[in-house]
């Protein structure tokens, strides 16, 4: 046994040692290949050294050559600076009081600009404001020529803006279309085309036309024109100024509501109205033949009852014809109370939206402060507007209530009067 395990032991030795000198060839192996890399990189980086010394004294000239080349031109541009000043100071003594009349004349057509661009009188001629801007932008001295150009232009506008005159412009429809038309303009004040009304714009070059017109009630014949003397303003205003839709909307859920219920309650009460004259009438012809009573209106079914109990005792012909006047009663006053009904609700509502509106209001004042109004207007919008919707259902409902009430009081007078009397003729 001793001796397998000695073998055993030796052939692991020789194993061993075999294993030892492979991995010593390689390591040396591996060392001789690193060297020779580690060579070829210190060769190529001795290489490329000489590369950048040589790189770095071109640019060293390059920038000699640059610095040298910028010292010319700082000093050409030194010399063109005092040359610059000495043409001005010259140029400055022989305009003498000219430069004074060129900075007028600068200002003027500045001026004049910027009223020709917003001045109907420009639709006759676009063209003509590239006279004025000339001499808004210039920067030389005009000649003689020139300003007799820019005088007569502008003479030509102060004419032009105190005549009516006809002639044919470029106009944008409301639909988007560009046409060119026969336009009538009333100085700067309007124009007119199609019996439309028309602003210039400046940017299309171009009569837009009003997105509103002025009523009709100002006059629509050809030969009658609304004026804007403000040249433009209130025709602007015009256009920003809320129609009746406009206005409904403004008082928002709480608006549709009383409008909904003022027109239920405004037409039940036409309808009630209807009915209780109808039933009036038939009952004045039936007081003029109580002989020959009728079924269609309270008083002849009275009148039936009458008849049907007189002989019977007097406590039960009482009790019937009772009877029959309260029935005829509750069916004459029916209703009323409906129409009563919305004739306090709707300015109830009217508050309900002012209070909705101002909370609203105070919302957009907590939360943006009081610098743009405009952020309240929507609230104040439906505060007021409510309001206005809540009176004017109420005011009509209340007069509607109290004309109902009235004809149907005077109906059952004319039916507890006529039982009184029958009442009294049976005894």
């Amino acid at each position: 046994m001793t001796k397998y395990f000695l073998i055993f032991l030796l052939s692991v030795n020789s194993l061993f040692s075999l294993d030892l000198n492979n991995l010593l060839k390689d390591i040396q192996n591996d060392a001789s290949v690193q060297i020779k890399e580690e060579q070829k990189r210190l060769n190529e980086f001795k290489e490329n050294e000489s590369k950048q010394k040589q790189l770095l004294n071109e640019a060293k000239a390059i920038l000699s050559k640059e610095s040298k080349k910028s010292e010319r031109l700082k000093t050409t541009l030194d010399k063109n600076e005092e040359l610059l000043m000495e043409k001005e100071t010259l140029l400055n003594q022989k305009m003498g009081d000219l430069g004074e009349m060129f900075g007028s004349v600068r200002q003027t057509s500045a001026d004049f600009l910027t009223n020709f661009q917003a001045s109907l009188t420009a639709s006759h001629n676009p063209q003509k404001e590239e006279v004025f801007e000339e001499f808004a932008n210039s920067k030389k001295l005009p000649n003689i020529k020139q300003l007799e150009n820019l005088w007569h232009g502008m003479l030509e506008e102060i004419v032009r803006s105190g005549n009516v005159e006809k002639y044919n412009a470029n106009l944008i429809l409301s639909n988007g279309d560009r046409v060119n038309q026969e336009v009538t303009r009333v100085g700067l004040f309007s124009a007119k085309s199609d019996g439309k009304y028309f602003d210039y714009s400046n940017d299309m070059k171009a009569l837009v036309e009003l997105s509103t017109q002025p009523s009709t009630s100002l006059g629509s014949s050809d030969d009658t024109f609304v004026i804007d003397p403000t040249r433009g303003t209130l025709f602007e205003l015009l256009n920003n100024q809320p129609t009746l839709m406009n206005r409904i909307q403004q008082g928002g859920v709480v608006g549709y509501i009383i409008i909904f219920l003022g027109v239920i309650g405004l037409l039940f009460a036409f309808y009630k109205m209807v009915v209780l004259n109808l039933v009036f009438t038939k009952m004045k012809k039936q007081i003029k033949s109580l002989d020959a009573p009728s079924d269609n209106n309270p008083l002849g079914k009275v009148i039936n009852i009458f008849n049907k109990y007189k002989n019977h005792d007097l406590n039960d012909l009482e009790v019937k014809m009772a009877e029959t006047i309260l029935k005829e009663t509750n069916r004459v006053k029916k209703g009323q109370s409906f129409v009563k009904l919305l004739s306090a609700v709707t300015p109830l509502l009217g508050l309900l939206g002012t209070v909705t509106g101002m909370i609203a209001t105070f919302q957009a004042i907590t939360l943006f402060g009081t610098g743009d109004p405009k952020l309240m207007a929507g609230g104040i919008s439906t505060a007021l507007i409510t309001t206005v919707l809540g009176l004017v259902a109420a005011i009509p409902l209340l007069f509607s209530y109290t004309y109902i009430s009235s004809k149907s009081g005077r109906i059952v007078s004319i039916l507890e009067e006529q039982g009184m009397g029958m009442l009294a003729k049976s005894l």
